[in-house]
């Protein structure tokens, strides 16, 4: 027994013929794996889902092929070009930068900034000075 014998659709439980051949339309694997084009086309219309329930792959077809292969536009060029991977990676650089000095900054303010403001305050409250209070900027990049 080999097996195109073993393969049958998953939904109408028969075997492909030359004019009803099976499809695999998602990457499921096993007895699962293949599929009538119409009883996929009739299991969408009825589920009114676009991905498969068991492998949550997303069905990407035409009706006429009934394919996984996605569609593109037919003047797509068969390689990216290096100046697209060059923005794009110089893209990533500076959104890991913008990311990076943000959080910098933010870790400078909590852990250095308002600690030092946060003491300093606390000095100028319990020495009734209120010179120092008005000073206090200034005091703060004093060590």
């Amino acid at each position: 027994m080999d097996t195109a014998e073993e393969d049958i659709c998953r939904v109408c439980r028969s075997e492909g013929t030359q004019d009803r051949p099976l499809y695999h339309p998602c990457v499921c694997t096993g007895s699962i794996k293949f599929i009538h084009q119409e009883c996929l086309l009739q299991w969408l219309k009825h589920s009114r889902k676009e991905y498969c329930e068991l492998c949550q792959h997303r069905f990407a077809f035409t009706p006429s092929e009934c394919r996984t292969v996605p569609l593109y536009s037919p003047d797509m060029p068969s390689r990216l070009p290096v100046q697209d991977i060059f923005a794009g990676l110089v893209a990533s650089v500076g959104t890991a930068i913008r990311y990076w000095f943000h959080y910098t900054l933010v870790a400078f303010a909590w852990l250095g900034v308002v600690p030092l403001t946060a003491c300093r305050i606390y000095k100028c409250l319990f020495t009734g000075s209120v010179s120092s209070l008005l000073t206090l900027p200034l005091d703060m990049l004093s060590t």
